[in-house]
């Protein structure tokens, strides 16, 4: 019989389908189970669309009444774009209920003490760290009222970007590359600086985009930074297929006329404080998490990673790196910005994990606190709103193979 964990893993799968189209709302996954049998199967598929638990509910149809529930996040006990989860739960008569995670959210909390008010059996904390981390741009959002950060370069082993002439096509494989094409993908928008745009002119689409249950395909918004207003009114991006949304973050003294003639272009401009040709990174972040923006992917070049990496504002870093030389003294290295004095003031990376593309590495870690993400609660793991004499032939009494901790 499976056991909480391996249907909890289906449900985080699931989740992930929802990837880009449910922001601000978190992604969720829920399975409809009775007897080690799947009766249904649901995700939040976009914003304002049923939550996991209701399209769940509603593939296993009157199945569900005295079925177990499993649902990666806590479910919700409001009424928003949609009822209640709670009050659906409830009414379609499931037994027990086994929750991944508690939901960060004041406002929709609370549905675990709501659903055994009603006389329902819940399990919580069933691979919570799992699901904490799937669900990590929401609840940075949440809790910081930012988006997570996710930096991104391709480097050679001695730390360029690019020649002195500034050439950097291509310093990775075709397989890093496309990876690097799923990374944007997972993220509610992409960045890079005007210089950018201006040395490589490029489109900023997902070419691995996540197809919705409709077929739609996925793409990020496009984030700009350019402090002067100087984005070209015929860089490729504008005529991109398929490309997301622009949003051009300008200063506040760039020139009306200019910021006029990129929003009848069709870009949404946004006037940020700075310094010079620095804008405010934590304004430019505070703005995007006003749209809406969970997640950020900082692309470069290395003066936008070297603010970024100034203001500390990196939760996680994705570095590439080729076996290539590319010397120079002027060679472009991959981070520029202000920097820092002494080894003692580095920003150290807790590195996640190594992957390998040909002949290329991949190194994937987290920078900084990510006190954010731990559990404000003291997590009742495995406790359950009544007690129930287990039998071998139910799939919720299975054995737990671990206690995930937040």
């Amino acid at each position: 019989m499976p056991s909480h964990e391996e249907f909890m893993i289906e449900a985080l799968s699931l989740a992930r389908h929802g990837i880009g189209w449910t922001s601000p709302n978190p992604i969720v996954g829920a399975l409809v189970v009775r007897d080690g049998i799947v009766l249904g199967r649901g995700w939040h598929e976009r914003f304002g669309a049923a939550h996991a638990e209701v399209a769940a509910l509603g593939q296993a149809g009157g199945r569900a009444r005295g079925a177990t529930m499993y649902v990666t996040l806590e479910p919700c006990n409001h009424q928003g774009k949609t009822p209640p989860c709670v009050s659906a739960i409830v009414k379609a008569g499931i037994q027990r209920v086994v929750i991944g995670v508690r939901d960060p959210n004041p406002v929709a909390q609370g549905g675990a003490a709501a659903l055994r008010a009603a006389g329902v059996e819940v399990i919580e904390g069933v691979l919570d760290a799992e699901c904490r981390l799937a669900l990590a741009p929401f609840f940075r959002y949440i809790r910081t009222k930012r988006p997570l950060v996710s930096a991104k370069w391709a480097m050679t082993v001695d730390g360029k970007i690019a020649t002195v002439r500034g050439d950097s096509k291509w310093i990775t494989s075709a397989k890093a590359r496309a990876f690097a094409h799923t990374l944007r993908a997972a993220h509610d928008a992409v960045m890079i600086g005007i210089g950018t745009v201006l040395t490589d002119a490029p489109l900023l689409t997902a070419r691995l985009g996540l197809a919705a249950p409709d077929g739609a395909s996925w793409q990020p918004r496009r984030v700009i930074l350019d402090s002067q207003a100087r984005m070209p009114l015929d860089a490729p991006l504008w005529t991109a297929e398929n490309g997301g949304p622009i949003v051009i973050f300008v200063g506040e003294q760039a020139d009306a006329g200019r910021i006029g003639e990129l929003q009848d272009k069709g870009a949404e401009v946004v006037q940020v404080p700075g310094e010079a040709d620095r804008l405010s990174i934590d304004a430019v972040l505070g703005k995007l998490a006003e749209m809406g923006v969970l997640s950020l992917y900082v692309e470069g070049g290395a003066e936008v990673l070297g603010s970024f990496v100034d203001a500390k504002a990196v939760d996680r870093v994705y570095v590439f790196i080729a076996p290539k030389i590319i010397g120079g003294r002027e060679g472009v290295t991959a981070v520029r910005g202000r920097g820092v004095d002494r080894i003692s003031q580095c920003q150290e990376m807790n590195v996640q994990q190594v992957r390998q593309f040909d002949q290329d590495l991949m190194i994937e870690g987290r920078v900084g606190d990510w006190a954010w993400l731990e559990a404000e609660y003291a997590k009742p793991a495995r406790r359950s709103s009544r007690r129930q004499k287990r039998s071998a032939g139910d799939e919720s009494a299975a054995p737990s193979g671990r206690n995930a901790g937040g």
